[in-house]
C-alpha cells in the first residue's frame, strides 16, 4: 500500500523523512574504511526554530530516555545509555538528571541499524582480517513543558548520526568484538553530544 506524504501530519512527515537520511548515512558508512582503532561519523542535522535557539541559550536539566532499539541486538540500548550518561557528564551545557519529572529537556532516540561487516580480507587465507562495525541513530531532544499535541514542535532538535569503527579479531593486533562494539558506542555517544543542545551563550553554573 502506498501513502501520499502529504496525507501525514507534520511531525509524522518529519520522522519519515528523517528516518530516509538516517538510512542514506548508513548506507554511506557502509561503503567507506575506516582505521584500526578509531571511527568515522557522519552527521545530519534538521533545522531549528528561532524559539529554540533562545530557550537552549541557558542551562538545562536533561533526561535521557531509553532509546528504542529497532536492531536484533538488544543489549546496545543499556551500554549506549552508559554511555551517554558519560558523554553527557562532562557537557557545561546540560545537566544530568535521573528524575524526568524534573527535567527541562528529554533526549529520545531510536537506535536505527547496526551491522557488522568483513572489512580486509587476508590475500594467503581468502578470509577478512578486519571487520568494520556500523551503528545508525536518529536523536530528538524535545523541551518537556512543550504540549504533545502541538502539530508543530518548535522547541526541538533532531540529528541522525552513523558511526563505523573497525577492528581486527586476529593476533597480534587481537580485540574481541565486544570491545570493539564498546568503542562504537562511545564514538556515536560522544558524536550525540557534540551535536545536540550547543547554545551560543551558556551560563555558568
Amino acid at each position: 500500500m502506498c501513502v501520499s506524504l502529504r496525507s501525514l501530519s507534520a511531525p509524522v512527515r518529519r520522522s519519515f523523512a528523517f528516518g530516509m537520511i538516517a538510512m542514506a548515512a548508513f548506507l554511506t558508512l557502509r561503503s567507506s574504511c575506516a582505521n584500526l582503532g578509531r571511527g568515522i561519523a557522519n552527521v545530519n542535522s534538521g533545522p531549528i526554530s528561532d524559539q529554540y535557539k533562545s530557550f537552549r541559550q541557558k542551562k538545562r536539566l536533561l533526561y535521557i530516555q531509553n532509546f528504542d532499539n529497532r536492531t536484533y541486538s538488544p543489549q546496545l540500548t543499556g551500554r549506549l545509555k552508559d554511555k551517554l550518561m558519560n558523554s553527557f557528564s562532562r557537557s557545561v551545557s546540560l545537566k544530568l538528571t535521573e528524575d524526568k519529572e524534573k527535567a527541562e529537556v528529554v533526549l529520545y532516540g531510536k537506535i536505527i541499524g547496526y551491522a557488522e561487516e568483513p572489512g580486509v580480507y587476508d590475500n594467503a587465507t581468502s578470509s577478512p582480517s578486519t571487520y568494520n562495525l556500523t551503528v545508525v541513530v536518529a536523536t530528538r531532544m524535545r523541551a518537556r513543558s512543550q504540549s504533545t499535541k502541538d502539530d508543530i514542535d518548535p522547541l526541538t532538535e533532531e540529528h541522525s548520526i552513523s558511526y563505523m569503527t573497525t577492528y581486527n579479531p586476529s593476533a597480534p593486533l587481537y580485540e574481541t568484538r565486544f570491545d570493539a562494539e564498546d568503542r562504537m558506542l562511545q564514538g556515536i555517544a560522544d558524536r550525540i553530544v557534540g551535536s545536540t543542545y550547543e547554545p551560543d551563550i551558556v551560563e555558568k553554573k
